[in-house]
């Protein structure tokens, strides 16, 4: 059999409430895992009536909660929108959920219009351009913990080392009832 995979917008329909197209996405998932495929991704887009999901690792969990087997993940997170360590973590923390079962599509276009996407960045940091590889390097990072030395220096006491860690082991679902 031909390895078939799904990649979710989380559609909303004329006359659907966003609310019913999460559980429209939610109950495909299932079918499809159901009927053997391989992945089950879900897209990011911001501010767009047609498109219910702007969090795809929210729906990862709530999908991998329902399913089996089935890989799930991200198709993609798109990167230039987030701080990498909250990526980092966000997905450790579902892998350690569903052990083998979450994958991290990454992108770097804005998952949405010029002003959403000025919205969603003019907090993050003051880094100009294209910075994608640089947050891509930032997120490897935080997997290999291969950190050059950090100098900061906090009223004259100057340290050096790594300032913050993700780290998550996998747990069994049932211990978190």
């Amino acid at each position: 059999m031909v390895p078939l995979s799904i990649l979710d917008l989380s559609v909303v329909t004329t006359g659907t409430r966003p609310a019913a197209a999460l559980r429209n996405s939610i109950d495909l998932a299932r079918h499809a895992d159901a009927l053997g495929y391989v992945r089950y991704w879900l897209a990011e887009h911001h501010n767009l009536a047609s498109v219910a999901s702007p969090a795809p690792d929210i729906m990862i969990g709530q999908i991998a909660a329902v399913t089996n087997r089935i890989r799930v993940g991200s198709g993609g997170v798109m990167l230039p929108n987030h701080a990498p360590l909250m990526v980092a973590e966000r997905f450790k923390m579902l892998e350690a959920l569903f052990p083998g079962r979450i994958d991290l599509g990454l992108g770097r276009a804005p998952g949405t219009d010029g002003a959403t996407a000025y919205a969603l960045r003019s907090r993050l940091d003051r880094r100009e351009g294209d910075d994608f590889l640089e947050r891509l390097h930032e997120l490897t990072l935080w997997e290999t913990r291969d950190f050059p030395p950090v100098q900061w220096d906090a009223r004259s006491a100057s340290e050096t080392g790594h300032l913050v860690s993700a780290y998550f082991e996998a747990v069994n679902r049932e211990e978190l009832h």
